[in-house]
């Protein structure tokens, strides 16, 4: 009967008091809900643009670093590529690169937050008891003292790993390279075992990163642990001899306790700021490299040449010690056409490539007209000169690329001449894409006769004042070098030609023929003018056209 009575005006009063508490409860809930999904949402896109920051900072360094590395080695002379291995300016822009890139995107935001928020506690702990938190805080200097210990070890050992890194990238680059005579020559168990060797040096230098790495977590814990203990016992006695607040005590242990946190991920980070300062110093000695061979303060632009280019008491050494060109004087008339002979060794290609300051003299002096080309502006100079190897180098990039290097201004009419001159317009024709057509690595897809053809093709283009040709149709078959010899007379009218040929047949049409033997000139004149003398190009004329004449009768 009592529960079938009908409620009061003060019941009613009570359960509207109990449903809107009930229903503050639950927009309290909501709130407290909202609440967190917000600071769940900010606390994440602030993370997301740390990290972005970061990676965008690393990312922006690394790639800049790299394109000024470039730079800096394209100002360099042959020497340095030719004391510097593939591998290692390769491994220069790709593992060190993307160690410094990697340790700016990951290292970068913990550097400048953790100290902060260290400090900030530090400073807490501080204003609360001074001696106590001096006693929390003794062992940070024997802990940093062992994290740079740790740091500058891991260092060497990347250093040193990296080398390793650079030395198999030359052997990967050898192998791809080579790889015709490899399996010609069945070396592949032989190059396995290198690479093995090689590998294995690698994984030492990477064990004892990883043993640096490994320790660096326990020493830091242990480290801790102890100056822990120490603060127990300190904080413990000035407690029980009524030095110490408990209250105190508290505040100051939670600040310290804040503190360890920081420590603990700066401690974990050193490491990969060890990595990537050792990175970065090898790509910084690349930056640092300054060009041995570059334009004078006061470097004038050359004139066209007029009269001649002239050797004055001209010598030459790669290392300082060997002599490869031994005074020479001589000079090349404007429109000549000179040829150099010689054995292997006896300084003709070193001759050539002092004429662009490929290298430079280590004594007297080389002319055009009455300049001389040390005083002259690099692009001044070497905008006169086309050069054609032995070794052709062609770019992966189509064959118009390859032939107008990136001269918009040069016509399709200009290339087609050039191709007809060097005897290759017929092969070029029949590509899938014609001029468009991609030539490959180093312009693999191509037969080493037809990547000789273009490279005279570019000389060609280039329209040069001096033309150089080293072994320039050493590829060639007698029928194609017969062409490109006819169009080439032709072409060499009114300009300055030096031609390097072991086939006497190549350079008997020249106006004027140096024999060198040891960096000496020790003949010089015209065929006709060398046979007469009967010295060592008769020698080599006899020896030469004999065995052929013996080749043809078998």
């Amino acid at each position: 009967q009592w529960f079938n009575t009908p409620p009061s005006e003060w019941d009613k009063v009570f359960l509207r008091f109990v449903d809107k508490m009930r229903a503050h409860k639950l927009f309290a809930l909501f709130i407290a809900i909202v609440i967190v999904i917000l600071l769940t949402f900010i606390s994440g896109c602030a993370r997301f643009f740390q990290e972005y920051f970061a990676g965008s900072v690393g990312a922006f360094v690394a790639v800049d670093l790299s394109k000024k590395m470039y730079q800096n080695i394209m100002t360099q002379s042959l020497g340095f590529f030719e004391s510097h291995s593939s591998g290692d300016v390769v491994a220069r822009f790709s593992n060190d690169i993307f160690m410094v890139n990697r340790g700016l995107s990951n290292a970068f935001i913990k550097v400048l937050r953790e100290p902060f928020k260290a400090l900030t506690f530090l400073i807490v702990a501080i204003s609360v008891d001074p001696w106590l938190t001096l006693v929390g805080i003794c062992v940070l200097p024997p802990l940093g003292y062992a994290l740079i210990q740790l740091g500058l070890y891991v260092r060497k050992s990347v250093r040193r790993s990296l080398m390793k890194v650079a030395d198999l990238a030359s052997l990967i680059n050898e192998t791809t390279r080579g790889i015709l005579i490899i399996k010609g020559f069945q070396m592949e168990e032989f190059l396995k075992q290198r690479y093995d060797i090689e590998a294995s040096r690698l994984r030492r230098f990477l064990r004892k990163m990883v043993k640096a790495d490994s320790a660096t977590e326990p020493i830091t814990e242990f480290i801790l642990v102890v100056g822990f203990s120490g603060f127990i016992l300190f904080s413990g006695y000035r407690v029980i001899t009524y030095r110490l607040d408990m209250g105190d005590l508290l505040q100051v242990y939670l600040a310290l306790a804040m503190i360890l946190d920081p420590v603990r991920k700066l401690s974990t980070v050193n490491n990969m700021i060890q990595t990537s300062v050792a990175s970065a110093e090898r790509v910084f000695e690349y930056l640092d490299l300054k060009p041995d061979i570059q334009d004078a303060p006061q470097a004038v632009l050359l004139e066209p040449l007029k009269r001649e280019i002239r050797f004055e008491s001209v010598s030459f050494s790669y290392d300082g010690k060997k002599i490869v060109l031994d005074n020479l004087n001589f000079s090349i008339q404007r429109g000549e056409r000179v040829a150099l002979v010689g054995p292997s060794g006896s300084g003709k290609t070193t001759l050539v490539k002092l004429i662009p300051r490929f290298y430079d003299v280590k004594e007297g002096t080389i002319y055009f007209d009455n300049t001389d080309i040390r005083k002259a502006t690099l692009e001044s100079l070497r905008k006169q000169i086309a050069i054609v190897t032995q070794d052709t180098i062609l770019f992966s990039g189509s064959v118009r690329d390859n032939l107008t290097g990136g001269n918009t201004h040069i016509t399709d009419e200009q290339i087609e001449q050039a191709l007809t001159m060097a005897h290759a317009k017929e092969f070029v024709a029949q590509m899938p894409k014609g001029l468009d057509s991609n030539l490959g690595e180093f312009g693999q897809l191509l037969s080493g006769g037809q990547r000789q053809r273009l490279a005279l093709a570019r000389a060609i283009l280039k329209n040069p004042e001096v033309l150089l040709l080293d072994e320039a149709t050493s590829n060639l078959d007698s029928e194609s070098e017969k062409y490109i010899q006819e169009a080439l007379t032709n072409f060499l009218k009114g300009r300055t030609s030096i031609i390097i040929a072991h086939r006497l047949s190549t350079v008997m049409n020249a106006d004027r023929i140096l024999v060198l033997d040891c960096g000496r000139i020790i003949e010089q004149g015209s065929h006709e003018q060398l046979l007469k003398q009967q010295g060592v190009y008769y020698q080599l004329y006899q020896h030469q056209f004999r065995n052929a004449y013996e080749t043809t009768e078998n």
